[in-house]
């Protein structure tokens, strides 16, 4: 319970700090930081989005594909050192 209170809290202040930057509404800021802080930390952090997706540019077109990719998906490219 008290984690729960602590993350509403943390959320709240980062809500208010952004407002407060952007010139919005302090309040509303922190509003919104209660109730989509502890949504974040549920996203981020319990549903295992830490950026552990290796990823990799293709040479030749530069869009994002997998590191253990052989071929770029997007432009068909065979990727250096690697043959199919």
């Amino acid at each position: 319970m008290t984690t729960l209170l602590l993350l509403w809290l943390f959320g709240g202040l980062l809500g208010y700090a952004a407002a407060t930057k952007r010139g919005w509404s302090p309040l509303a800021g922190f509003v919104g930081g209660v109730l989509l802080g502890p949504l974040a930390f549920l996203l981020f952090f319990v549903s295992g989005v830490t950026g552990d997706d290796k990823r990799q540019k293709c040479p030749r077109c530069a869009e994002w594909i997998k590191a253990e990719a052989t071929i770029c998906k997007h432009c068909g490219g065979t990727l250096k050192g690697q043959t199919t």
